[in-house]
C-alpha cells in the first residue's frame, strides 16, 4: 500500500504511456477516478491547501478525461476515512508510538482505499524523536541528544528553536564550545523571528567573546533587519554586562509599564550593614500563573469550513499533536489562530509565537486581533522574552483581565530579573506593583521581597515578612528564611 502521495505523479506518467499505448483498448470504467485516486484531493482538501488541490485538479482530469469534478468541492470532504484515524493521534499525542504504527499498519491493511498521509507518518517519526530528545537531554545524556539531532533534521527547525538551544547545551555539557557557537550561528543565520535572535545572543553571550558577540550580532541585524533598534540595544546591554561600551548609539527607549516604574517604599532603603550578596531565596515553589488557552470558538471569523472545525475539534479535546498536524501549512487565518492555541498548550512557545503574531496582524475582527496579540504575549513570556510582550502590551486595546494577566507576569519576571542581578530595590518595586495590581502578594513573591529585604541590610522587615508566611503557613522554605534573618 503506498504510502506517499508522491506517488501519484508517477502514476499519471504511467497512465498517459498506457493511454497512447492501448487508444481506444481502455475499459471505459477507467475514465472515472476510484476512491483511492480521491484520496489525496480529499487530504488536500482537508488539509486546505489550495495549491495543492489544483495541481491535483489538474493530475485527476488528466488521467481520466470524462470525469468532471463536483460544482461544490466541499462535497468531497464527507469521506474522512476510517474512523481509527482519531485514535492514531490520540496514540501519538499520548507517546504511544508503537501502539500508534500498530493501528496505522492495521488500518492500512483492512481499508484497501486508505494509505497513511505523509504527514501523520511524519508527525508520528518527528514526535518521537522530540520525546526520546527531551529525555535525553533532562538526563543530561549529551551524546545520545546529539545523535538523535543528527538522525532527525526536523528536530532543528525554527518552529522547535527550543531544540536547537538544548543541543547547544549539549554541546557545552561535553566541553565543545565551539560546536555550541556554531549552532547559536545557524540559528542566527537561517531564523529571521527576532524573537528567536534576540534569545540566541543572549544564550550566545555565556560563551562566546566579544569578537564573535559582535559578529553574531550583525548576522542578527542581516536575518531581520526590520528589527536593527531591538537587536541593537540588546547587543549594548549585553556588552555593558561585560563593562565594555556601548557600540550603537542609545537614543531608542524600551516601553515601560506604568505600574514597573514605582518608586521603592521607604523601608526598604537602608544601606547601612549589607548581608553578603550570596544570600539568595530557596527555589521558587510555584511558576507565574498562565491561563488556560481561551478556546476561539466564540471569537473567530465568520469564514469557519471543514478544516477549522477538524482543527478546533482536535483543540476542544486537548489533542494538540492533532490540531498541529492539521494546521500544517494552512494559509487560513482562523485555522492559524486557533493553532497559535494548540502550539501555545503543547509548549511549543515559539510556534505559538508565530502563529500569533500573523493572526494579529491579519485577523478578519478587532476582537481576533486583540486576543491573538494576547496569546503572543503570552507566548513571548513563556520564554521569558518580557520586554518584547511590554512593547506589544503598551500599543494594544486589551479587556481588563487579559491586561491584569499579562502585566502581572511582566512585573513578575521582572522582578525575578531585578533580584538576580541584584538590584534589590527595583525587584521590591516591581513585586509591590505585582501586589497593588493583583490585589494580594503571592506567597513566592512575598518571599523574594523578604530576601530581597535582607540584602539591602533591612533585616528586622525582611523577619516580619518571613514570620507572617510562616504563621499562615509553615513550610521548609519559611524556616529557611527566618534561620537567614536572624
Amino acid at each position: 500500500m503506498p504510502t506517499d502521495m508522491t506517488v501519484f505523479p508517477r502514476i499519471m506518467i504511467l497512465a498517459l504511456a498506457l493511454a497512447l499505448t492501448l487508444g481506444a483498448a481502455i475499459p471505459a470504467a477507467a475514465q472515472q477516478p476510484g476512491p483511492s485516486d480521491l484520496q489525496a484531493l480529499r487530504f488536500y482538501l482537508e488539509q486546505d491547501n489550495d495549491v495543492a488541490v489544483r495541481s491535483e485538479l489538474r493530475r485527476l482530469q488528466i488521467q481520466f478525461p470524462d470525469w468532471t469534478p463536483p460544482a461544490n468541492l466541499s462535497d468531497m470532504r464527507a469521506d474522512t476515512g476510517p474512523d481509527s484515524i482519531d485514535r492514531i493521534y490520540r496514540l501519538i499525542e499520548s507517546g504511544d508510538f508503537d501502539g500508534a504504527r500498530a493501528l496505522i499498519a492495521e488500518t492500512d491493511r483492512d481499508f484497501a482505499d486508505w494509505s497513511p498521509p505523509t504527514e501523520m507518518l511524519s508527525l508520528l517519526n518527528l514526535s518521537e524523536a522530540q520525546q526520546q530528545f527531551t529525555a535525553a537531554v533532562a538526563a543530561q545524556q549529551a551524546e545520545t541528544a546529539i545523535g538523535i539531532a543528527r538522525g532527525i533534521p526536523a528536530l532543528l527547525s525554527c518552529e522547535r528553536i527550543n531544540n536547537a538551544w538544548e543541543l547547544a547545551e549539549m554541546h557545552l555539557l561535553l566541553g565543545e564550545t565551539s560546536r555550541a557557537l556554531g549552532i547559536y550561528r545557524s540559528v542566527i543565520g537561517s531564523c529571521s523571528a527576532s524573537e528567536i535572535l534576540i534569545s540566541t545572543l543572549e544564550k550566545a553571550d555565556a560563551v562566546a567573546n566579544l569578537t564573535e558577540l559582535e559578529s553574531l550580532a550583525d548576522a542578527a541585524l542581516a536575518s531581520a533587519p526590520d528589527a536593527a533598534t531591538d537587536i541593537r540595544r540588546v547587543e549594548n546591554r549585553l556588552r555593558a554586562g561585560r563593562q565594555v561600551p556601548a557600540r550603537w548609539p542609545n537614543g531608542e527607549q524600551v516601553i515601560e509599564l506604568d505600574a514597573a516604574t514605582t518608586a521603592p517604599p521607604d523601608t526598604t532603603a537602608p544601606t547601612a550593614a549589607t548581608p553578603p550578596a550570596s544570600t539568595r531565596p530557596p527555589p521558587r515553589p510555584e511558576a507565574p500563573s498562565t491561563p488556560s488557552a481561551p478556546q476561539p470558538q466564540a471569537t473567530a471569523p465568520a469564514q469557519s469550513g471543514a478544516g477549522l472545525s477538524s482543527v478546533a475539534a482536535a483543540a476542544q479535546r486537548g489533542a494538540w499533536a492533532e490540531c498541529l498536524a492539521l494546521s500544517a501549512n494552512s494559509s487560513r487565518i482562523d485555522v492559524i489562530y486557533q493553532r497559535g492555541w494548540c502550539a501555545y498548550n503543547a509548549e511549543r512557545p515559539m510556534e505559538a509565537v508565530t502563529a500569533f503574531q500573523r493572526a494579529a496582524r491579519q485577523g478578519g475582527s478587532a476582537t481576533v486581533r486583540r486576543d491573538a496579540a494576547f496569546g503572543w504575549m503570552l507566548s513571548l513570556l513563556k520564554l521569558n522574552m518580557t520586554e518584547q510582550a511590554a512593547q506589544i502590551a503598551a500599543s494594544v486595546d486589551l479587556t481588563r483581565d487579559q491586561r491584569i494577566e499579562i502585566e502581572s507576569q511582566i512585573l513578575d519576571q521582572r522582578g525575578l530579573r531585578a533580584y538576580e542581578s541584584g538590584d534589590y530595590a527595583r525587584a521590591i518595586a516591581y513585586i509591590d506593583a505585582h501586589a497593588q495590581l493583583t490585589g494580594s502578594m503571592r506567597r513566592d513573591l512575598g518571599l523574594l521581597k523578604g530576601y530581597s529585604l535582607l540584602n539591602m541590610g533591612n533585616r528586622n522587615a525582611a523577619r516580619d515578612i518571613f514570620l507572617q508566611l510562616h504563621r499562615q503557613l509553615a513550610t521548609s522554605e519559611t524556616r529557611r528564611a527566618l534561620r537567614a534573618a536572624e
